[in-house]
């Protein structure tokens, strides 16, 4: 068999396969579980849908995807889909207040951004001595499928492809319209206890009230810490300056922990494996501060605060599903790092127009010509910049004729600037000193005229 080939199970409620024997259909040879109890999680998947199991048994039970924090698993109930999403059993994957704001995202997307196409949750619980014997959430299931590698390079016409970059601008300005909080960090309902907030068999909750608590750090590892949960109650800071010092002090805190010595003659590794001194590293703080503290006074909106929702992982080939026709965007998933940011910060591309950047996925330098003297096996990637280049102001002018606030502040130089700061500041110290020739040379430089 194909490694790549699905094989859909045909079963009665009584013959519901283990997790295993479906990891053997899903990919021979992959063996990786959760854990979790799939009979138990068919039974709450149709509980949610309030189906008596003795007269619509599920079909087409199967593992939909495998990454590296969750499983989702793909169920049919006569003519509803629905999927369920269990996280590994790693820290960072079970975090319940992760996964309870996780859930809150989706909701309040539901609620006050109808316009944005996200799967609807039926049943969730952040417990691991949940009945299935592990976290999940049961939503339904979204029609749709991401473009292909093939297909945005090799099998779309140029009028296709131009047609999905004015969808996923129309679809961005929607997800980043402007909204009525004050706080900056991540999306959390109002209750404090799990259950009632998320327990709710058979359809959405009533429209709760929402807030934003202090940032959920983006992107985990293995080893990432759990969230404290008394944050879920916490208010995020109401300012950009309050956030950024929050990151500059946890960074200061972790370079002190890990090189207490001092000794500025140590060698450091950053995030691309090149040495540096530790000397240059706290160069790099005391750059990072001062271009914080500019970065704070350009703000852009100052005239007019304006916070928006960030997808974190806008990309067409993978989190954005188009229609058979790819003539519209039937869903967009995976909100699991999703947080509320000033506005001038979520003026960014999908993933798939900033590939070929020289490392700057924010804010990209733009190609216009290949560089004298350039090898004959390297021009392809700088066509390839060249197309990235038309098509990221293909996408800018998308956005300006739906916002043109939002199109401003892509080439706005003050914010641009603010952006690379505050990936540098999420990405840490490691960044600082991969990036150290923009940190200490170009960075500084730009910040300081700006702020003259």
């Amino acid at each position: 068999m194909d490694s790549d080939a699905v094989v859909e199970i045909q079963m009665s409620s009584v013959s519901i396969p283990s997790e295993a024997a479906l990891n053997e259909s899903y990919r021979p040879g992959y063996t990786r579980l959760c854990p979790v109890d799939v009979p138990r999680l068919v039974d709450v998947a149709r509980a949610a849908l309030r189906l008596d199991p003795s007269t619509i048994p599920v079909t087409g039970l199967r593992i939909l995807g495998a990454g590296v924090f969750n499983k989702v698993f793909f169920m049919q109930f006569g003519s509803i889909a629905v999927i369920a999403r269990v996280p590994f059993n790693t820290p960072a994957a079970r975090d319940p207040v992760r996964i309870i704001s996780q859930i809150a995202t989706l909701d309040f997307l539901s609620i006050h951004i109808p316009t944005v196409p996200v799967p609807k949750v039926l049943a969730a619980s952040p417990d691991s001595q949940s009945p299935p014997c592990a976290p999940y959430v049961i939503a339904e299931f979204c029609k749709g499928t991401p473009l292909t590698i093939q297909e945005w390079y090799r099998d779309m016409s140029a009028a296709s492809r131009d047609r999905a970059i004015d969808l996923l601008a129309d679809m961005w300005v929607k997800i980043t319209a402007p909204l009525p909080f004050k706080a900056i960090g991540s999306i959390i309902r109002r209750t404090v206890d799990p259950h009632s907030a998320m327990s709710r068999m058979g359809g959405a909750a009533e429209s709760p009230a929402f807030h934003i608590m202090p940032m959920i750090p983006q992107f985990p590892k293995k080893w990432t810490e759990l969230v404290d949960p008394s944050a879920e109650t916490r208010a995020g800071p109401r300012s950009i300056a309050e956030h950024w010092a929050a990151r500059m002090k946890e960074q200061r805190d972790d370079i002190v922990a890990a090189f207490p010595d001092e000794d500025h003659s140590v060698l450091v590794w950053d995030n691309a494996g090149s040495k540096h001194t530790l000397g240059k590293l706290w160069q790099c703080v005391r750059a990072m501060q001062e271009l914080t503290d500019i970065a704070v006074s350009l703000d852009p909106l100052a005239h007019a605060p304006a916070m928006a929702l960030m997808h974190a992982d806008y990309s067409c080939w993978r989190n954005i599903l188009f229609s058979p026709d790819r003539a519209r965007i039937e869903g967009v998933i995976d909100w699991d790092d999703a947080i509320v940011v000033p506005r001038d910060l979520a003026a960014l591309y999908p993933e798939e127009l900033t590939h070929h950047t020289r490392g700057w996925r924010v804010d990209p330098p733009d190609v216009f010509a290949i560089p004298p003297g350039t090898l004959y096996e390297d021009e392809g990637l700088w066509e390839t910049a060249i197309e990235e280049t038309k098509q990221r102001r293909m996408f800018r002018e998308a956005v300006g004729r739906r916002d043109p606030q939002l199109a401003e502040l892509y080439t706005d130089r003050r914010a641009r600037l603010r952006r690379r700061v505050d990936i540098l500041l999420r990405d840490g110290w490691y960044a600082w000193l991969s990036r150290n020739d923009w940190v200490l040379g170009q960075g500084l430089e730009e910040a300081r005229a700006l702020a003259s």
